[in-house]
């Protein structure tokens, strides 16, 4: 038992703490940075939407304000089966405007409704983003320069999430920064593998038309990767969105990733391949997979830890702070039942929580669930 239990460990030292220090070593003797400087491609900005008339219009005014040259941007806004008053609005706006366009489709979901739209654009860049996202002005002047170097094939901005005053959403805070640290440190490298939904731009003639049970921020960073081209990530192209701030809303949020994504990633397999791709085979099995498997590791660590406890004092350590890491963590679930924050407890809660989304996301994958409505994806990002 005591093999499998310092494995178990090793896991989650290097997928929580030993990556990251990973990434920092080979980013002193290994860059691979992208070269960015002036320059505008035309670029198409599309907005895939279902009943979303409370937003739509702000959402507009935000895209028309942009700081880009007017005769090289489009607005496309995708209404996917909406039954209010979205397509409405957007008609008004485009009659106003001509850089705004509608494209309606069936209500088959979020992916299906990219899938449809994309190879109609002419547009030399793609940029994707959700109705309920805020761009600074001059976000995709910043995306646009990334493709002056022609191996950069997509390109992610940085994602703030906004946050209400509660655990949940502080801790979800923490740990979105040490994502962002991940895809900075990674994106430099050349290692970078994934994006963020609410701001992620792509060469148009790179798309690969995908299955619509994949999400986007997952499939098109590893089809452009395999197609020999980069990801990048870049700090100062900047959107603004808000992350699900209750337990409740968290948990779904976590389990729809999940599940979207390890089937994605797991789709390209080909990318794991240690002897073609020795470097981004470590970086997605460390930056993903073994994250979502981490409550599984955690599990097995605890449990082989109760049964070697008597074995030597080091074992009883262990034991002893994993229990006070459970008990903080069933405090902090209390305290956020009445909506207080304690330090240290409130984030120990977050953690399991998002890690209860992990194990159950993973558990809908094996069975072969799917998730297919716009419904079910809206808000989901890349994990």
């Amino acid at each position: 038992m005591k093999i499998p239990f310092w494995l178990a460990l090793m896991i989650l030292l290097h997928t929580w703490a030993g990556y990251v220090f990973l990434l920092i070593f080979l980013s002193k003797i290994r860059r691979n940075a992208s070269c960015k400087k002036e320059f505008s491609p035309s670029v198409t900005v599309v907005l895939t939407v279902h009943n979303e008339e409370g937003i739509i219009e702000k959402r507009l005014k935000n895209l028309l304000e942009l700081q880009y040259p007017e005769h090289l941007l489009e607005i496309l806004v995708v209404s996917d089966g909406s039954t209010d008053r979205t397509d409405e609005i957007v008609l008004t706006a485009a009659s106003r405007n001509k850089r705004i366009k509608l494209f309606k489709t069936e209500g088959g979901g979020k992916s299906y409704s990219q899938n449809k739209v994309i190879p109609l654009v002419n547009s030399e860049v793609i940029v994707l983003t959700d109705a309920d996202t805020i761009f600074d002005t001059d976000a995709v002047k910043n995306i646009g320069q990334n493709f002056a170097d022609e191996r950069v094939g997509c390109v992610s901005g940085r994602l703030i999430l906004m946050s209400s005053e509660d655990s949940i959403a502080e801790s979800q805070g923490f740990y979105w920064r040490y994502e962002t640290l991940l895809r900075g440190l990674e994106s430099g490298l050349g290692l970078l593998h994934t994006a963020s939904g609410q701001i992620m731009a792509f060469r148009k003639n790179l798309f690969r038309p995908f299955k619509s049970r994949y999400g986007d921020d997952c499939i098109i960073p590893l089809d452009i990767i395999s197609q020999g081209y980069r990801v990048v990530h870049d700090d100062k192209a900047v959107a603004y969105d808000i992350f699900p701030s209750t337990a409740h809303g968290e948990l779904n949020a976590r389990i729809r990733m999940t599940l979207r994504n390890i089937t994605c990633t797991l789709s390209r397999y080909e990318l794991l391949n240690f002897v073609k791709f020795p470097l981004l085979s470590v970086a997605i099995l460390s930056h993903k997979i073994c994250r979502w498997l981490t409550p599984y590791f955690m599990i097995a660590f605890l449990i082989l830890n109760i049964f070697l406890f008597k074995q030597a004092y080091f074992y009883k350590i262990t034991l002893y702070c994993q229990l006070l890491f459970y008990f903080l963590g069933i405090i902090g679930f209390i305290a956020e039942k009445n909506k207080l924050r304690l330090p240290v407890a409130s984030q120990i809660f977050s953690f399991l929580l998002a890690n209860t989304g992990f194990l159950i996301g993973v558990l809908k994958a094996v069975a072969g669930r799917n998730v297919y409505s716009y419904k079910n994806i809206k808000g989901c990002g890349s994990v």
